[in-house]
């Protein structure tokens, strides 16, 4: 296969953080685009603003890791994936959150936070993508907006979330807290549906791919943590969340020809940022 060699944003040069983007064959594109959905712009304002109050509560629960460095480095990492995710509407925002826990949220509008923890479990640089790729897909699959049926107009579910932020009336502000509550539920207790989850990673890892990086980074990164998952009591699967994920993943690789690409992992620059 011919190979191309993608143009990359000035600041990323400069910074030298994000891989070298040269791959074969799958050229520059996005993986996904919703846009053509989102023909409605209060639509898109509203997914915005209740991310934004959504990510106030997940910064309600964890504190920012004060290190400008590692911050800037996952910033820089996560937005280069987001180029090839397919909203740019969308602006994306990453940040760390100082916590041995082992996670990673994805709020609706862009919001994205990993834990501390779940970087000193990583290897290299392509599992970091990996995983900012699969929360990118969350929003990219707009996973909560449809859940809680986020919309801009009177006749949503949450009775017109743009019009429940930033409202004077108690009752807006009492139905906007529900709302926002349902969703914290969904990040911090409930999960994604399986459903959601499988897609997250099918996109996450084709994003990630086509972003320069090793496929098999999410694959390698939720290895290293099965130990630490937390069983989920309301599953009803036949087989355990992770073997079901972990199989969908092996055919996500091998569906697209992946299973056996060897790409980028940039181990030595992720230990010089996150763990030297």
């Amino acid at each position: 296969m011919n190979k191309i060699i993608r143009f990359i944003p000035a600041l990323l040069i400069i910074s030298i953080i994000l891989v070298d983007f040269t791959f074969a064959g799958e050229g520059r594109q996005r993986i996904s685009s919703t846009s053509s959905e989102y023909s409605d712009v209060s639509d898109i304002e509203a997914e915005i603003r209740f991310g934004r109050e959504l990510a106030a509560r997940i910064l309600g629960n964890y504190k920012l890791l004060e290190d400008e460095k590692i911050n800037r480095y996952v910033n820089l990492v996560g937005k280069g994936l987001a180029l090839y995710a397919g909203r740019p509407e969308i602006r994306y925002h990453f940040g760390v959150l100082d916590s041995d826990e082992i996670n990673a949220f994805a709020a609706p509008g862009g919001y994205i936070f990993i834990t501390r923890g779940a970087l000193m479990k990583m290897d290299n640089e392509a599992q970091l993508a990996g995983v900012l790729a699969h929360e990118i897909a969350h929003v990219v699959k707009k996973h909560v907006v449809k859940e809680l049926n986020i919309r801009g107009d009177e006749g949503s579910g949450a009775a017109g979330i743009a019009s429940l932020v930033g409202g004077s009336t108690g009752t807006l502000r009492v139905a906007l807290e529900q709302a926002l509550d349902d969703a914290a539920d969904i990040l911090f207790n409930k999960g994604y549906k399986i459903k959601d989850e499988i897609e997250a990673d099918r996109v996450g890892i084709l994003v990630a791919s086509v972003a320069g990086y090793d496929p098999s980074g999410l694959k390698e990164f939720l290895n290293n943590v099965k130990s630490f998952e937390k069983e989920d009591k309301t599953y009803k699967g036949e087989h355990p969340i992770f073997e079901v994920r972990m199989r969908e993943i092996n055919e996500t690789l091998r569906a697209h020809g992946l299973q056996d690409v060897k790409k980028a992992k940039a181990r030595e620059r992720f230990y010089e940022n996150i763990k030297k």
